[in-house]
């Protein structure tokens, strides 16, 4: 006999796990994919509970479907939320633990009355809960262990409280309340920015961990007239759904704004975002009246470098070479690639008229020690042109039309230096970051 009621149930399921199967095909990710097969498990237990077939065996054995694919959920949304990877940092005792998990729910549908297989559930859902919080304890901060280890210790103490007071069954509601509860802090944990994805997610597992123990409280009282309607239960998995996507949408449009914004190679802004902040820059700089500077740095000998060890080798250099100059430049100020082998750097509140001079020193000294690709000890010089706001220009035409015209002119002058290194003391001229 067929529980039609459940049958929009498990269309709009079915929907879902094939939306995350087909952002698992362009984008495959450890967290993608355990949220597919989170959804997958969620379908099946609507596909067992769309059948009925009374009390018998196969109704047992329908119920046991139903229950340990909600649990296998539960457990896939914990594994996908979860910043590491503890399938993959320890196997066994996750194994150990979603098995002591689905016994246990096993064991009651079942209606095992004799209390030692539900201790030995138990017992081995602590030893293995404590196996993976000591594995990877290192990887994870003083709280996060504290919650980790803490949450699922009370998980084992109360599955062991209620076989011991012989309530099993509430053991089901208990656990899968926990599950979601876990779920929704490891979600939160995971993302740094709050996004109105996050929000939602989080607000969804946090609903479908309290629905549980509202039917725990409900079955205590024994109301039999006050049930939980099968679409309100069903909402906090959409509600879930929404923001799960809703947070993997927000991330592709970062990652594509992110892209359109710095240099795939190096990580660093590109031309474009180098004007917006050369902009920005200049505008502070004449509300303030305080100077500001524009440094063009560019690599003399890279495409030797290029022809004759080869790009891979050139785009390695290129990212070590980026690495040295970041190591200069100062977090308030920007390091762009401007060009294949040209970076651009902006500096603003500079307290002496020398100090842009005195800055281009210290990248000239950085980028004078050889680069070391793979075997190789490569060597290259650099010629930095400078251009300072005011008194080389009022704007960033201007500006970078002089750093231009005096790099080249370093570049005809002497061979990886400037035209007029500065002579003074590099301490204290740029103001503290």
């Amino acid at each position: 006999m067929l529980r039609y009621s459940s049958i929009p149930h498990l269309i709009a399921f079915a929907a879902l796990a094939f939306v995350f199967w087909s952002m698992l095909r362009h984008h495959a990710r450890r967290h993608v994919n355990s949220w597919l097969l989170a959804w997958t498990f969620v379908l099946l237990h609507f596909i067992a509970q769309l059948f009925n077939f009374g009390h018998g065996f196969w109704g047992t054995v329908l119920a046991t479907i139903s229950l340990l694919t909600l649990d296998l959920a539960g457990i896939a949304f914990v594994h996908a939320a979860s910043r590491l990877d503890l399938m993959q940092a320890e196997p066994i005792a996750m194994l150990a633990w979603a098995t002591a998990l689905l016994t246990y729910g096993a064991l009651v549908v079942w209606g095992v009355e004799a209390t030692l297989p539900y201790y030995v559930a138990v017992a081995v859902l602590a030893v293995s809960i404590c196996l993976v919080h000591f594995k990877v304890r290192a990887e994870r901060t003083l709280l996060d262990n504290i919650l980790s280890f803490a949450s699922g210790l009370v998980l084992a103490l109360l599955l062991g409280l209620l076989v011991h007071q012989d309530q099993m069954g509430y053991g089901i509601d208990t656990t899968l309340s926990w599950l979601y509860l876990i779920a929704g802090i490891r979600y939160w944990q995971r993302y740094p920015h709050k996004t109105i994805g996050v929000f939602t997610a989080v607000l969804g597992f946090l609903a479908a961990s309290f629905l549980f123990p509202i039917a725990l409280i409900v079955r205590a009282m024994y109301v039999p007239h006050l049930t939980i309607d099968i679409a309100i239960k069903n909402l906090p998995k959409f509600i879930i759904a929404i923001g799960i996507l809703l947070t993997f949408l927000e991330e592709e449009i970062g990652r594509t704004e992110h892209l359109a914004l710095h240099d795939a190679l190096t990580g660093l802004p590109n031309r474009r975002l180098l004007e917006d902040r050369l902009s920005n820059m200049l505008e502070r700089a004449e509300r303030n009246h305080t100077r500001a500077a524009i440094l063009v740095v560019d690599l003399d000998g890279f495409k030797q470098i290029n022809d004759t060890y080869g790009h891979a080798v050139g785009d390695e250099f290129l990212r070590e070479a980026a690495l040295r100059l970041g190591k200069v430049v100062r977090r308030a100020d920007t390091l762009a690639r401007s060009g294949g082998d040209e970076f651009t750097v902006l500096v603003s509140d500079i307290l002496q008229p020398n100090g842009a001079k005195v800055l281009a020193q210290k990248l000239q000294t950085e980028l004078d020690r050889p680069i070391t690709v793979r075997q190789f000890q490569l060597c290259v010089s650099a010629s930095i042109g400078v251009a300072v706001y005011p008194e080389d220009g009022g704007t960033a035409e201007s500006l970078c039309a002089r750093a231009d015209a005096d790099m080249y002119r370093a570049k005809r002058h002497s061979k990886g230096s400037t035209e007029s290194p500065a002579k003074e003391s590099p301490s204290v001229i740029l103001s503290p970051q």
